[in-house]
């Protein structure tokens, strides 16, 4: 199988996230010397997603920002980070996100006025992994950091997560297991956080259990910077999916 050195994958990193918008994945083949079809694979090796998957995810990360920081329209957005329909952007990033990208602005109104509050999107499992939530020392001394504990398909947060709960002052918590999404994420806001940094985190404490879990378990995730800048982003606005 084919592998990317740490040097070749930093450069492709480095050059899908200053052209994110303009870039291919064959771009990114042809800059590390592979076809596509092997640098997919070597892609995915590394970082668990393909290559496609992180620059969409890139994408509406940026999208995210320029809905957040101006008010141009829907349709300048979308041109500006690399899409060239406005439908297939709103549909992405509704998929995505959890909201489309016109209610993203009226989502911040309302996280301002209302910070979310704990809540668990926990379906029914018979068998749970304990896990053990562990933030950095300095980070949040009064345990009341809003922290995000989820249930995804792939190891990256790549669409919205398939259960998972949004805790506070909380150092241990059972989560039920989830079939089809075997993958356990964490991230960490600081409390207080303004809006824009709750649902587009520019510097989240962040934690991937590196296996994925499918028999109870009782681990740790330990918190911690995000290693470099090439995790792909937290994309789902958290506040979307509190039911109540």
């Amino acid at each position: 199988m084919p592998t990317l050195s740490e040097a070749s994958f930093a450069s492709v990193i480095d050059l899908a996230r200053t052209h994110t918008a303009t870039l291919s994945v064959g771009d990114l083949a042809e800059h590390a010397g592979y076809s596509p079809f092997h640098f997919s694979r070597a892609f995915r090796t590394h970082m668990g997603i393909g290559p496609g998957q992180y620059l969409t995810a890139l994408r509406i990360d940026a999208a995210k920002r320029l809905l957040l920081a101006e008010d141009d329209p829907v349709i300048d957005v979308a041109m500006a980070v690399g899409f060239d329909s406005v439908s297939s952007f709103s549909r992405r990033f509704r998929a995505t996100v959890g909201v489309a990208p016109g209610q993203l602005r009226r989502l911040a109104e309302r996280v301002s006025a209302r910070p979310p509050r704990p809540f668990t999107l926990l379906p029914p499992h018979p068998e749970h992994v304990r896990v053990h939530l562990e933030l950095p020392a300095g980070a949040e001394t009064r345990g009341d950091a809003s922290i995000w504990v989820g249930w995804y398909p792939h190891p990256a947060p790549i669409g919205l997560p398939r259960a998972g709960a949004l805790l506070s002052g909380q150092p241990v918590a059972d989560l039920p297991l989830c079939p089809g999404a075997p993958f356990l994420l964490g991230f960490a806001v600081p409390a207080h956080a303004d809006p824009e940094d709750m649902l587009v985190p520019t510097a989240p404490l962040v934690a991937v259990h590196p296996a994925p879990l499918t028999a109870p378990a009782e681990l740790t995730l330990h918190l911690r910077a995000a290693p470099g800048a090439g995790r792909p982003p937290l994309l789902s606005a958290l506040p979307v999916l509190c039911r109540s």
